[in-house]
């Protein structure tokens, strides 16, 4: 299908940007709502969701050697069933891919340019991000690899510039009504993790001798630090009130200011996330017109990649009709159909894979 290669480092800042950019835009809102003061924990909790997802990617892709999942579940449950299962995983992406657009979208217009038309945004941004998926996954990896240190670097830069304003008091006391809040607040920073089940469209195109398993696990690593860092900015600054933010650490970014000289740097932060928002959107679109391309069996994806942007267009404008709906909608329907599409269907043809005995025995 795609005969690229990308290398290990590449694959891990890939899988990082394609799960970090929406993450710490709404990650700590939902997080506060639950967590309170312990929110900080519940990423850490969260993340084991993150590396049990690469693990079972791995274990089907050395099970099924250059084998995307759409293609392990053809092969493992034959034509019919295969079939049925790979269009839930297909829809489940497309829907997923259209409120990360819509998510955008909306941050741009309520933070920024509130007098555009969101439709407008939204066609900017999937008519970009189609040309860099016509390019290939290797295009994709040269630009996460020169921007996904970036990324890393502006988060922690702002949670330290930010030093003099915190109040450390605001984490006090650490599980004061024990474990059950952070566990709640960790149900919606492991829905961002389970998204790690979509290296298994990209295990193929890893360049050989380069060991895919250790960069995923670094990526989950890296998206967790990132979380946390996020979190406790915006635990310090804005203490329990982050619940009540819309944006919390586009929020606190604003509070910058270092001798009367360096400040306003929410531009620098619509730059940044808009480069983040590009990384994260083209690997989605990615996986989602590979997918496609592999469940109708044809030999190419690209003629596909247009087509597929359309339907994203018209997913993220169908998706809600307002963004207060959208946002509603990550902690109710949003959390139960990733649960069955990156949890329970990837564990049910892991175990069919291991009852047929197919593929390699490692």
């Amino acid at each position: 299908m795609d005969k690229e290669k990308v290398s290990n480092l590449q694959l891990c800042l890939m899988m990082y940007l394609m799960i970090g950019g929406t993450s710490i835009l709404v990650v700590p809102s939902f997080t506060a709502m639950y967590a309170k003061q312990d929110m900080w924990i519940s990423p850490v909790i969260g993340s084991f969701f993150g590396f049990f997802s690469v693990t079972v990617a791995w274990l089907l892709y050395r099970r099924n050697p250059g084998l995307t999942m759409i293609e392990q579940t053809q092969r493992l449950f034959g034509k019919w069933a295969g079939s049925i299962l790979g269009i839930v995983f297909l829809l489940f992406q497309i829907d997923a891919i259209g409120l990360i657009t819509r998510e955008y979208a909306e941050f741009i217009v309520q933070a920024f340019l509130p007098k555009t038309p969101l439709v407008m945004i939204i066609g900017c941004i999937v008519l970009t991000c189609s040309f860099a998926v016509r390019s290939g996954v290797e295009v994709i990896g040269r630009f996460a690899q020169i921007f996904g240190p970036i990324f890393l670097c502006f988060v922690l830069a702002i949670f330290l510039f930010l030093l003099p304003e915190y109040r450390f008091s605001n984490m006090l006391p650490i599980l004061g009504t024990g474990i059950k809040p952070s566990l709640k607040g960790s149900l919606e920073p492991s829905v961002w993790f389970m998204e790690f089940i979509f290296i298994s469209s990209v295990y193929p195109s890893v360049r050989k001798g380069d060991n895919g398993l250790k960069g995923g696990l670094f990526a989950v690593f890296l998206m967790m630090i990132t979380m946390v860092i996020t979190n406790f900015t915006c635990l310090f600054l804005f203490g329990e009130s982050t619940a009540n933010l819309t944006f919390p650490f586009l929020s606190a970014s604003r509070f910058v200011n270092i001798a009367d000289f360096f400040s306003h740097v929410e531009a620098i932060v619509m730059a940044l996330w808009i480069l983040g928002g590009f990384a994260q959107i083209s690997m989605w679109y990615y996986t989602l017109a590979l997918g496609t391309a592999q469940w109708l069996k044809m030999t190419d994806f690209r003629p596909l990649v247009f087509p597929v942007g359309l339907l994203i267009g018209v997913f993220s404008i169908w998706v809600a009709k307002n963004f207060q709906q959208m946002l509603h909608y990550f902690p109710t329907g949003g959390t139960g159909s990733s649960i069955i599409a990156l949890l329970l269907l990837p564990i049910l043809i892991l175990l069919v894979s291991l009852v047929r005995g197919s593929g390699a025995r490692k």
